[in-house]
């Protein structure tokens, strides 16, 4: 792949850190706390002009907040259209293929995806921002699923969750191609997905509810996390905070899912007790996430963790408290744990601000 698409991610974090560093420094002048001269602010205008022109005419970067605001809206709408395309190419299977002959059929489905593959890598290759290119990666996905549908039809093939595992690979195809974030969400879900409609297949159950197996999912998703904590990824830099996002997301569901229905679990104790046992499990891998995200500064897991361990840990209280405490009482128990966790969180911010000052 070409050096823009490999690196477009450190480019434009560069070209944020210049913007700010410029604000700053005018900031600085207004106040009187820093002066430069004026042969210095005239060097320092002229290499960060320099460089932004540099990085905008190689990467297409965004060099102003209404820039970046305007990239978030094209990143909508690209995704919103390849979710479009992705379903028109789907409808239109199932509205006029019965018209055509099945060799008719099987030439067509076969050549759907291929043009949209055909697509993407034409306007990856003439498109810095790969807007177009997600919402064609996007389309290709939908004419690749249609196909592999209309093919099972064609040869009366019984569905089966392998067709889940083609389709996230290639997802992750498309995704690792073209650094495509969306597609490796829907990669790593649909392979996820795959992994736990296997393990009913492999049980005798009904794989098409493979939602049922939360603990399957849950495993799948600390793999997913664990994977973001291997090797780096030199070519997309910003993949490993895909995994750990998803990964979390894949973890905490389930897990909160068996701490308020034990019923779903494979393990052979009581529903109440499975329900303990995960509602600790979950308050203590959130806090642990939350300690994690800390060390190695990670915004996002940070909040992620946090947000999970106060829906753990309300669930918990539910537990404890509803049945046996007059119910405003639990409301106001329930809001001085609140208070307690707020001081917590801002204890936590104050220590990891007083870490980075040292």
């Amino acid at each position: 792949m070409s050096e823009s698409i490999i690196d477009r991610t450190q480019a434009q974090s560069r070209a944020d850190r210049i913007r700010v560093l410029r604000g700053e420094l005018d900031t600085l002048e207004s106040e009187g706390i820093l002066a430069l001269s004026p042969d210095q602010r005239a060097r320092f205008d002229q290499w960060a002009e320099s460089t932004l022109r540099d990085l905008t005419s190689r990467f297409d970067v965004d060099t102003s907040v209404g820039e970046k605001q305007m990239s978030w809206g094209l990143k909508i709408a690209s995704t919103l259209g390849g979710l479009a395309f992705c379903a028109a190419a789907i409808l239109f299977a199932l509205r006029f293929w019965g018209y055509l002959t099945p060799p008719a059929q099987v030439t067509a489905a076969a050549a759907l995806p291929l043009l949209g593959l055909a697509g993407t890598e034409f306007a990856a290759r003439r498109e810095k921002t790969l807007y177009f290119a997600g919402l064609l990666a996007l389309a290709s996905l939908g004419a690749f699923i249609a196909n592999l549908s209309i093919l099972g039809s064609v040869y009366n093939i019984q569905p089966t969750p392998s067709a889940m595992l083609a389709w996230g690979l290639f997802c992750l195809f498309l995704a690792y191609r073209y650094g495509l974030r969306p597609m490796l969400v829907i990669g790593l879900g649909l392979i996820s997905a795959w992994i736990a409609a296997t393990f009913r297949v492999q049980a005798g159950l009904n794989w098409e509810e493979f939602l049922e197996e939360p603990e399957v999912l849950a495993t799948a998703g600390l793999a997913l996390f664990a994977v973001s904590m291997g090797p780096r990824h030199g070519r997309h830099t910003d993949f490993p905070g895909v995994y750990r996002f998803l990964g979390a997301l894949l973890f905490f569901i389930p897990v909160f899912v068996l701490a308020a229905a034990g019923e779903l679990s494979y393990l052979p104790w009581g529903i109440e007790t499975v329900r303990a046992v995960y509602g600790i499990a979950g308050l203590a891998a959130s806090a642990a996430l939350v300690w994690l995200g800390i060390r190695r500064g990670w915004t996002l897991p940070v909040n992620t963790g946090a947000v999970a361990f106060v829906a753990f840990l309300f669930l918990r209280l539910h537990r404890w408290w509803w049945d046996w405490m007059p119910k405003y009482l639990f409301f106001a128990a329930v809001g001085a744990v609140a208070i307690g966790l707020v001081l917590l969180f801002r204890r936590i911010r104050s220590g990891m601000k007083v870490r980075e000052a040292a």
